[in-house]
């Protein structure tokens, strides 16, 4: 439901957040139950079993209440950057879109009919009630400066829509992770089939059918620990850039004795299943040059299993990190865990560590970009 457009403003930028609220006014009346209107009242509020229609409804509205001819009607968050603009055409599209299945679940009361007269409505008109923090010129809106305000729209009949308006600074995300920070970069999911943990040489395997990449392999190599790391760490920022490594093993690789193909393998499948093309410019195996750059204690390092790197031991052995954060002079012939490492797009812009990522892990960095 979000949308983001952008536009460069020197190195910041802000953020709308919209959280849609929209209010049809009459007075008086009561609550209903599951399945019931009355011409006087509905109420709804999301995780409540109080609307036939809420599994329909559940991502756009946050809450409904009407009391004799009065709605108000709550829907979800919206997203615009300062400087971008965001038609109030959207506004009414969503509006539509929820009456028609509101209307749809209720059959034929003055209620639908109230909202029938709503959903067809042509015109809105739009007004702010801070210009200074976010104005309206006819059906555009755009950003001015940080702080909180509504945007309305009337139909002349009594009836509004309340676009509660958030600006907010954004930042490139460079300039405020560190290492070891967490960020909501997402690879997408895995597909419908679960490979089997790979015993032959150049297979990948062990990863869980239709779960996020983000998640994490807990054992490869049988002796060699687990771990229960997940998602996407800071690893290093090098000029402008954010380097991302999976906090723990989204997979397992069999290595066999030829060191130069294994490592084309590496590098091939980090491109091919962990590159997020809008966020990320490209992907490589982690190698011992990035591992040798942290303490052995580090967790970014020390994951608690056995890990492949993709660095030559000699023509047959690769390096690999143990499970307690020490090095192999090389290994062959073993199934171990495999770590990519996606670097970002300097472009890239966060509004802070205001999000939860796809594997449950709080308060990352959330990303943005510019159009």
């Amino acid at each position: 439901m979000k949308r983001i457009l952008t536009r460069i403003f020197d190195k910041k930028r802000f953020v709308f957040v919209f959280g849609l609220l929209i209010g049809v006014i009459l007075m008086g009346g009561i609550s209903y139950a599951v399945g019931s209107f009355t011409s006087d009242s509905i109420s709804y509020t999301r995780g409540s079993n109080t609307m036939s229609v809420k599994e329909a409804l559940d991502d756009l509205i946050v809450k409904v209440d009407k009391k004799g001819g009065n709605f108000n009607i709550v829907l979800a968050e919206r997203t615009i950057l300062l400087n971008s603009t965001e038609s109030t055409a959207t506004y009414k599209s969503i509006v539509n879109d929820v009456l028609s299945k509101m209307i749809t679940s209720m059959g034929s009361t003055a209620t639908m009919a109230e909202l029938t007269a709503l959903r067809n409505a042509t015109t809105l008109t739009w007004t702010s009630e801070n210009t200074t923090i976010a104005s309206v010129s006819g059906s555009i809106v755009t950003g001015k400066a940080e702080g909180h305000t509504n945007i309305i729209g009337t139909d002349g009949t009594g009836k509004k829509v309340t676009v509660p308006v958030n600006v907010i600074n954004t930042v490139y995300l460079a300039e405020r992770a560190q290492q070891g920070d967490y960020v909501a970069y997402d690879a997408g999911n895995w597909g419908s089939s679960a490979p089997a943990k790979p015993v032959v040489h150049g297979n990948f395997g062990g990863n869980a059918a239709n779960t996020n990449k983000g998640a994490s392999v807990s054992v490869c190599y049988s002796s060699g620990g687990s771990t229960s790391l997940n998602g996407w760490r800071v690893l290093k920022i090098e000029s402008g850039k954010v380097y991302l490594v999976h906090a723990g093993m989204p997979e397992c690789y069999y290595h066999g004795s030829d060191s130069s193909d294994s490592i084309a393998k590496l590098d091939a499948r980090a491109k091919e299943q962990y590159l997020n093309e809008t966020y990320a410019e490209s992907a490589h195996a982690m190698t011992q040059v990035e591992t040798n750059a942290l303490d052995s204690s580090n967790t970014l390092r020390k994951t608690g299993a056995y890990y492949w790197l993709a660095t030559v031991s000699d023509s047959t052995d690769l390096y690999n990190v143990y499970n307690n954060g020490g090095y192999s002079n090389g290994l062959r012939k073993y199934m171990l865990g495999f770590r990519p490492v996606v670097v970002l797009k300097s472009t890239v812009l966060t509004t802070g560590k205001t999000t939860t990522d796809k594997v449950g892990n709080k308060n990352t960095w959330d990303l943005l970009l510019p159009s």
